[in-house]
């Protein structure tokens, strides 16, 4: 039996755990609650940045030895549509999201491919609980956006174990 994983959502300063598998919503506030409220706004000007969002790989159980070479990534496109940026950075020890101002220290998310993914960690990981570097993703909307909703997009996490 391979090692049971999940993606947990962390917020506020106490870095409430949430598990992330029915999505995340990037708006102006610091939860995990996926609904519409505090929206990203397309502004007349500049930028609308979300606040960061720090998920995490969780081993839950399983069976196994070791998991290493924690790692995510995108499919290398953009679908969220025209002015709607993602950024992301691996960060190892955990801080209050931040509603973010600009996008110094982060790089486009989808520059990152399964051939050439964003490292979260060499391992050996031999236990339960969270492990690796956080993933911190934030979202910038620009002026060129198109009004309403966002389309939605994937991420993808991976490792390897034995």
């Amino acid at each position: 039996m391979a090692a049971i994983v999940r993606i947990v959502q962390k917020n506020g300063a106490g870095a409430t755990a949430t598990d992330a598998s029915g999505g995340v919503r990037f708006k102006n506030a610091d939860n995990a609650t996926v609904d519409l409220n505090n929206p990203l706004v397309k502004p007349t000007s500049g930028s609308d940045f979300s606040f960061e969002k720090w998920l995490r790989l969780e081993v839950t159980g399983g069976t196994y030895s070791q998991i290493t070479n924690l790692k995510a990534y995108s499919d290398g496109t953009n679908s969220l549509g025209t002015g709607i940026l993602l950024w992301a950075k691996a960060v190892t020890t955990y801080a209050t999201p931040a509603e973010a101002t600009a996008t110094t220290g982060y790089n486009n998310f989808f520059s990152y491919t399964s051939g050439s993914p964003l490292s979260l960690g060499a391992g050996p990981y031999t236990s339960t609980g969270e492990k690796g570097d956080h993933l911190v993703l934030m979202c910038e909307v620009q002026s060129t956006a198109s009004g309403g909703l966002a389309s939605g997009d994937s991420v993808f996490f991976g490792w390897d174990e034995i």
